[in-house]
């Protein structure tokens, strides 16, 4: 439990370390905000879902529970630090040009799974 605590302390902390653009999500940013479903799955990994929230923060959802992280976006990378059993797990995701697709590079295996809105037109194309 004491882990959890301390690595709880460290998200919050990096999240507020962050530049104020980038813990509150407006302007430029808002097509982010919202459910985005895991869309193409070459690895066959457990289906889950990102939900992204207004102040930099946001939940992992899959069928064993919800995971907490933050995140902020750089340029067209997606930078992430998940709160997995009391471990901060760094996640990048590669942004398309028309922020329709989020990207997840494996260097294991070299495939990409892709994310995309819950309630955007890309989620017909998903076979995950």
């Amino acid at each position: 439990m004491k882990g959890v605590v301390i690595i709880i302390a460290g998200l919050l902390s990096i999240a507020a370390a962050l530049p104020a653009t980038a813990n509150t999500v407006t302007g430029p940013h808002d097509w982010l905000v919202g459910d985005w479903v895991l869309c193409k799955n070459p690895d066959k990994s457990p289906k889950d879902t990102m939900r992204f929230k207004t102040d930099g923060t946001g939940l992992v959802m899959s069928a064993k529970g919800s995971t907490e992280l933050v995140y902020r976006i750089r340029g067209a990378r997606l930078e992430m630090l998940a709160n997995a059993k009391g471990y901060a797990i760094p996640i990048t995701l590669t942004i398309q040009p028309r922020h329709d697709v989020l990207e997840n590079h494996d260097a294991d295996t070299g495939s990409i799974t892709t994310y995309v809105r819950k309630d955007g037109p890309r989620v017909a194309e998903c076979d995950a």
